[in-house]
């Protein structure tokens, strides 16, 4: 009788764990799942390959050149070659624009390689690359 309670017990705590690891492994997915209405993108997003010069708001050595993969009025997503922290505030740059504008970095993920998926929300609507050739 002990042994089989002891095999129960077991086997109770590794998959207990194996859900723990599971659930911690979807965390995004789970969140992004449970965010409220108000939490999610209010703007849909232009499949869009612009070209933007970023840089550290606060530390200006920052910088980078890298492209965008969709974009909004008030966001877009673009792939950096380095990570990025969310709720930083970065200083983004289109071509044709002279001054940068003030972004906020609202996520950072890893992609393949030393690659990074960065979403971007602005303050101020940015219209210019909305009406761009792909």
């Amino acid at each position: 009788m002990i042994w089989l309670l002891t095999v129960v017990t077991f086997l109770g705590v590794v998959v207990t764990a194996m859900l723990a690891l599971w659930f911690f492994s979807q965390k995004d997915q789970i969140r992004a799942a449970l965010r409220g209405p108000e939490q999610q993108r209010k703007e849909p997003r232009t499949p869009r390959r612009v070209a933007l010069e970023l840089s550290g708001s606060d530390k200006p050595l920052i910088y980078e050149i890298t492209i965008t993969e969709n974009v909004s009025r008030h966001g877009a997503r673009v792939v950096t070659n380095r990570r990025w922290y969310p709720h930083d505030s970065v200083l983004v740059r289109l071509p044709e624009e002279v001054l940068p504008a003030r972004a906020r970095i609202t996520y950072c993920q890893p992609l393949r390689g030393a690659e990074f998926a960065m979403g971007l929300q602005f303050s101020l609507a940015v219209y210019s690359w909305i009406g761009s050739p792909q």
